[in-house]
């Protein structure tokens, strides 16, 4: 966090009730330093109204919800915002939310027994913005010690300039957000399947946090590589959450596969 920006990042979590997956102990106590936006949402048969569910189960609904919110101040969250809504849409639900919460990311949960290494895929200084302040937020508990920076080499790059120019500047600015600089590691990788690479570097590492920035890029490179990652080798993934891609985001938290 920094001085003009006091509030933490914020992560959008979805809890589908009225019997939500219980999230690991250990994802729940690393996302207690983030403002966490649970939604809970409870679908609603196409017959059925939102005010005739909410009306007939309201009360479970959010004592479930209120389950799970204690489980995150327990952990020592402080900015938990919880949300319940009876909808006929998740997708449009997730992606309404997401966007009036301005939330920084959303979650697809895996399986969590400790955070100590952090994995961020990055294709440019364009999608760092974001995810810098959001991996400090994240590793401010003292836990994690290994942040690997991964980059995968476009024709036109080369390996010093990817050093110099994309790896640097955003080393500067995690060691001024206060995270030890000796914990960040850089790769640069060259392939011709950056997805596969991805998951198959993801397979090393505790949880992952994915940005991007070219919609031209978002269905072959990241538009899949989530639930992949979550189904090949159970792990949490967070995608960071783009403006102009509300939807997309939104989308790949709402895969019911991710669950």
């Amino acid at each position: 966090m920094t001085p003009s920006d006091p509030s933490p990042s914020s992560i959008l979590v979805d809890v589908e009730l009225p019997a939500p997956v219980p999230l690991p102990p250990k994802l729940v106590a690393a996302l207690a330093s983030l403002r966490v936006v649970l939604v809970g949402w409870y679908a609603v048969p196409e017959q059925t109204s939102p005010a005739q569910a909410r009306d007939q189960f309201g009360a479970e609904a959010q004592a479930a919800l209120d389950t799970v919110a204690r489980r995150f101040a327990e952990a020592g969250a402080t900015g938990t915002t919880s949300r319940l809504v009876f909808t006929g849409s998740k997708f449009d639900t997730l992606t309404r939310i997401s966007t009036e919460e301005d939330c920084d990311a959303v979650l697809i949960p895996g399986a969590l027994e400790r955070l100590r290494r952090l994995l961020v895929p990055l294709r440019g200084l364009q999608n760092a913005g974001p995810i810098v302040p959001f991996v400090a937020d994240l590793v401010q508990d003292g836990e994690t010690t290994n942040v690997t920076l991964l980059h995968v080499l476009q024709e036109e790059e080369t390996e010093a300039g990817v050093q110099a120019d994309l790896f640097g500047p955003i080393v500067e600015q995690l060691a001024a957000q206060g995270v030890e600089t000796d914990l960040v590691e850089r790769r640069v990788v060259t392939t011709d399947d950056p997805a596969d690479t991805i998951v198959e570097a993801a397979a090393h590492y505790d949880l992952v946090v994915l940005g991007e920035t070219q919609p031209s890029v978002r269905s072959v490179l990241f538009g899949t590589v989530p639930e992949r990652i979550v189904q090949t080798v159970d792990l949490p993934v967070v995608v960071m959450r783009h403006e102009e891609d509300d939807v997309t985001m939104a989308e790949r938290a709402a895969q019911p596969d991710a669950h």
